[in-house]
């Protein structure tokens, strides 16, 4: 069985500062994240716990999109998870959009920078 190293390559949370920019995501806000993913052909959705999970691809990558429940206290928010292959190795390439209360939005990213770890643990 062939072993890949997965690495984190860490993350980026935004806080869109003006209504023209794009944000890290790519796209303005958590709504049209989700609207624009929602209707692009090639796209995959589910529900889980509440949570959109939409997969994506970029190139040849997997992106993996979470969106928040409106239950959750950092909604609305969008993670975006790139999964890359370079050098034998596994990269998970994380970046969100979070338009609730910072501290809110610094607890979603703690938890899913753990959620991360732990798939590298799983993996290697």
């Amino acid at each position: 069985m062939k072993i890949i190293p997965i690495i984190f390559l860490g993350a980026l949370l935004a806080f869109p500062s003006s209504a023209n920019e794009n944000s890290s995501i790519g796209y303005k806000t958590v709504d049209l994240a989700l609207q624009a993913l929602k209707n692009k052909d090639g796209t995959n959705l589910s529900v889980q716990g509440g949570w959109t999970i939409i997969e994506d691809k970029e190139e040849s990558n997997l992106v993996l999109w979470s969106f928040t429940p409106e239950s959750h206290a950092a909604h609305p928010a969008a993670i975006k998870r790139k999964v890359l292959e370079k050098n034998q190795a596994i990269y998970i390439q994380m970046s969100a959009l979070c338009q609730a209360k910072k501290a809110e939005c610094d607890k979603l990213m703690k938890e899913f920078e753990q959620l991360n770890k732990n798939i590298m643990k799983g993996s290697g």
